[in-house]
């Protein structure tokens, strides 16, 4: 009678917390919103790192509305994924994504700088819609998301960027 109970109290665990885990997972429309962030995080620390302010200007001058969408549905993810403390997850995550992106450029040392043009480049060439794809293509560090229940494939897209950039060399 134990064990049967024991098994009830699990399966009740189970459904029980399967709501509030499925929230945190990122939807495939998300994970791009995510890259994006990042392509941002990354740009506007290769800017002040660089003395690349222009060509960061221009990015957020051609793409200030897509990063504004990008901007309310991370907003979004963070309040249907954390409630209340949101805001707070959402602040904390942009924090540790510039530091991650700052000691990129510190790894890089001159070579960080020296791809600057190249990249600002290649961004402001891309049309909106593939600057996600472009971020990931980059390996442009991204240190958010857990894609629960993707395809395997999807799944360990992000995966493996994670694991190669904390123990990589500067992408090149």
């Amino acid at each position: 009678m134990n064990k049967i109970r024991t098994v009830v109290a699990a399966l009740c665990g189970v459904a029980i917390a399967a709501p509030a885990l499925a929230n945190t997972c990122l939807r495939p429309e998300e994970r791009n919103v995510f890259e994006l962030r990042a392509l941002r995080s990354y740009l506007m620390v290769t800017a002040l790192q660089c003395q690349k302010s222009e060509p960061y200007n221009q990015f957020i001058r051609r793409f200030g509305g897509d990063l504004t969408t990008a901007d309310r549905a991370a907003q979004a993810h963070f309040t249907r994924a954390f409630g209340g403390a949101g805001r707070t997850r959402l602040d904390s995550y942009n924090t540790t994504m510039a530091n991650e992106h700052s000691e990129d450029a510190i790894r890089g040392g001159s070579f960080f700088c020296r791809d600057a043009d190249p990249l600002f480049q290649r961004v402001l060439a891309t049309p909106a819609p593939q600057l996600a794809a472009l971020a990931a293509e980059r390996n442009i560090p991204q240190t958010y998301g857990d894609d629960c229940g993707a395809t395997p494939a999807a799944a360990a897209r992000p995966a493996a960027r994670t694991a190669t950039r904390t123990t990589s060399t500067p992408r090149r």
